[in-house]
């Protein structure tokens, strides 16, 4: 996969592998590819004003995890700076996709690829609800606001 795929992608969340991260094998285990999309989501999330747990707690109103897939592709090893890009890719009646691009800085390797389907949770009734109707115009205003991806 080249590193064009990162054209579509403004937001990143770095993080840097730590020792416990890591696996018999000495590189990034793959349970923690899945906490690096999740810090990602979070704090795309976040920014997009939609993660704020006082205030879904409140509203009982929150986003649950119902799908993620990942392609591995290469290693990452201790002390490797991992940016994680994020990006909405599908908006449904309930939930939305995120896709997901894991970049080995030094190396500029993709180290995966991922996709994570959530749904917006009425907590409460525990069942989905329609997505926030401004949902996609504050998408796309926080990803205008982000400079292109260049490597």
């Amino acid at each position: 996969m080249d590193l064009e795929v990162l054209s579509k992608f403004r937001f990143v969340s770095p993080a840097k592998v730590r020792f416990a991260e890591t696996d018999a094998n000495g590189h990034m285990n793959h349970v923690s590819v899945v906490i690096y999309m999740e810090q990602a989501r979070t704090d795309y999330m976040t920014a997009l004003g939609l993660f704020n747990p006082e205030e879904m707690a409140r509203a009982g109103k929150t986003f649950v995890l119902a799908r993620q897939a990942v392609d591995y592709k290469s290693q990452a090893y201790f002390n490797d700076t991992v940016d994680t890009y994020a990006r909405v890719s599908r908006y449904g009646n309930s939930s939305l996709d995120i896709d997901y691009v894991l970049i080995n800085r030094a190396t500029r390797a993709i180290v995966a690829v991922a996709t994570s389907t959530v749904v917006y949770f009425d907590a409460r009734a525990q069942k989905s609800i329609p997505l926030p109707s401004d949902l996609q115009a504050r998408v796309e205003q926080l990803d205008a606001s982000f400079p292109p991806i260049t490597l």
